[in-house]
Parts: C-alpha cells; structure tokens; sequence
C-alpha cells in the first residue's frame, strides 16, 4: 500500500471516531449539526493558523458539541488550504469583478509583496464568506439528516432487542425453555 493511501485510510478512520463521538454525547440533532456546521464556515475563514483557537472560543461561549465544532474546523488543514482557499479567491474575483494579478507575485516578505496582495484582499474576503456559507449550509443539512438517519436506525433496533427479549420471556413463561437474552 502506497504512503499517500496510508495516510488517507488514517485520517478518514480518524474522521469517522470523531464523528461517531459526536453522536455519542446526548446532544439534540440540531444542535450537533449547527456546530458542525459552525465549525465548517470557522476554517472557511481566513483565520491562517487560528481555526481552532476560534473554535475554542465559539464553544466557551455558545457552549456548544466541541467534537463536532472541531471536526467541523478540520475540514481545512495542510492537505485542503490551498484548494480551498484559491477556490475562494477565484469566487470572490467573480462576484467582486477585480482580476488576478498578470505577473506572478513574489513571495519575499517585503512591501512589495503587501502592495501586490493589496487588491486580492477584498476578493478574498468576500470569496471566503460567500462558500464558507455555502458549505455551513450545505453541511448542516447534511449532517443534520445523518444524525437523523442515526438515530431512527438505534431506535429500530432496540424496538428489535425488546421484541426479542419479550418474545424469549413470554415463551419461558409458557414452560418453554432457552437462553435467557442479555441484560441490556
């Protein structure tokens, strides 16, 4: 197995325990999906380097799912930065109507470099608010009909484990004899 299918298989095993404990923590669907959700519009923003401290703040003081907050902010790391942030420029160049720069831009820290990025500013922010909302909105539902699901799907099945259970003791009841099922 290739390093780059390594890497991908643990941090996906890593996504799906976060999520499972999200689930696991008691909280209404609602509320775990608008964390979630808040969490995605947080590493939408141009906070370079302080998505989770914003996240930390955002969760002491709406109090809300902290795992879920989190795995919301981790949709941008080192791997996703790039591509999402470019994706955001590119939009913000699109409903600002400024343009990309014709030369390349050099990247030695100087004065120079802040009156090249100077008029990607504005793009940038607009881009960054306008598909960070999008995907929050997006994510919400998402996550929002998947705890759903979830949910119903428990329920199903301890309808099932008592139709069991009640089926085993009604049949002992009656002189018939088997396991008696597990405690739940």
């Amino acid at each position: 197995m290739k390093r780059w299918q390594m890497v991908f298989r643990r941090g996906l095993s890593r996504l799906i325990l976060r999520l499972n404990r999200m689930i696991h923590l008691g909280e209404s669907p609602e509320r775990t999906a608008f964390a979630f959700a808040l969490g995605v519009f947080i590493a939408f923003t141009p906070t370079f380097g302080f998505h989770y401290v914003t996240a930390l703040v955002i969760f002491w003081l709406l109090r809300l799912n902290l795992p879920a907050l989190l795995t919301g902010t981790t949709v941008n790391n080192p791997l996703t930065i790039a591509p999402i942030y470019s994706f955001c420029l590119w939009i913000g160049l699109l409903l600002v109507g400024g343009r990309e720069p014709r030369k390349p831009i050099d990247w030695e820290l100087s004065w120079s470099l802040i009156k090249q990025l100077r008029p990607l500013v504005v793009p940038f922010l607009v881009g960054t608010l306008v598909v960070g909302t999008i995907a929050s909105i997006c994510c919400y539902w998402l996550v929002y009909r998947w705890l759903l699901y979830r949910l119903a799907r428990r329920r199903r099945l301890a309808e099932q484990r008592a139709t069991k259970r009640s089926a085993s003791l009604a049949g002992r009841v009656k002189g018939q004899t088997g396991p008696l099922p597990p405690p739940v």
